[in-house]
């Protein structure tokens, strides 16, 4: 095929959700943005559902890690469940055939991949071209880990549940590499790890911004151009660009592509206007969710 057969085909598979065709697939083909990160389960089109049964194949064994008391068994069981947290994702996600899906629409765009556990349950896939974002992306890996065993083997005091399992997420050097990697601009890149070393949340800065932005006039979509992406401002140049650029070659291909680009940045938007409340949705749910299973 062709490379526009090669996108009519990727944008018609209904195992992919549109925002990732484009966003994480076709801005990489058309060396628009240099690398893309897709979260599994969570980015599947059936993403809820996969978590929901792995959930329910590996949450009673948790309840035997709790009771435990003795430290060598407590490790041991802790070893055991990560296992069969493992299994489940292989067995639910990995052969479903949304992900192979995703993996064999890499490989007919002629992408390279690369697969990262973030946790047993929990898998980011990388897809780029250039040989040597492959090796950055490696040593980015081998650091996170590093940095966990870090954490885990010493926590300084007062670190909170989700700093100690993700300390990478508040490492500023970690972070800055992985924001270029991922194609965003410096300024952007440099004011999200400035604000997650010094503790600052990023979503309610993000989400606070647009709302004054808002009072102002309509905000620029354009500056939203990737999803799960917070710019500096709502007013930022250089991601307003970025955004434009994108929609531009989307439509010069294909006016609908455009369109439906021009629909995508809209959502991704929204969702950082609401993220705080998306935020706070999902730890009362994980609440109520260990209250249940404590019962």
């Amino acid at each position: 095929m062709n490379g526009l057969e090669l996108i009519d085909g990727l944008m018609a598979d209904p195992l992919i959700a549109d925002r990732v065709k484009i966003e994480n697939y076709l801005l990489v083909y058309l060396d628009l943005r240099p690398c893309s990160q897709i979260t599994f389960p969570a980015e599947l089109p059936d993403g809820k559902t996969f978590g929901a049964d792995i959930d329910e194949r590996t949450y009673p064994l948790l309840s035997g890690v709790r009771a435990e008391t003795d430290p060598r068994r407590k490790l041991k069981a802790i070893r055991n469940v990560k296992r069969e947290m493992r299994t489940a994702f292989r067995e639910i996600v990995e052969a479903s055939i949304q992900y192979q899906s995703h993996l064999e629409w890499g490989k007919a765009l002629r992408l390279q991949s690369l697969k990262a556990e973030v946790r047993p349950t929990v898998q980011e896939l990388y897809l780029f071209k250039d040989r040597d974002v492959k090796k950055r992306l490696k040593r980015l890996m081998k650091d996170r880990e590093k940095l966990r065993r870090q954490v885990m083997h010493r926590p300084p005091p007062g670190l909170g549940r989700v700093r100690i399992a993700y300390p990478e997420e508040f490492h500023g050097g970690w972070l800055r590499q992985m924001g270029e990697l991922l194609g965003y601009p410096g300024c952007c890149v440099e004011q999200y790890a400035s604000d997650r070393e010094g503790g600052a949340s990023v979503e309610e800065r993000a989400s606070q911004q647009i709302r004054e932005e808002e009072q102002h006039g309509a905000v620029d979509a354009f500056a939203y151009f990737v999803g799960y992406y917070f710019p500096c401002s709502p007013s930022c140049d250089a991601s307003s660009k970025r955004g434009r650029e994108c929609h531009e070659s989307l439509s010069n291909i294909d006016p609908q592509l455009g369109e439906i680009y021009t629909s995508i940045v809209a959502e991704n938007r929204d969702r950082v206007l609401r993220q705080p409340e998306i935020i706070a949705e999902h730890r009362a749910k994980a609440m109520e969710s260990s209250s249940r299973r404590e019962e």
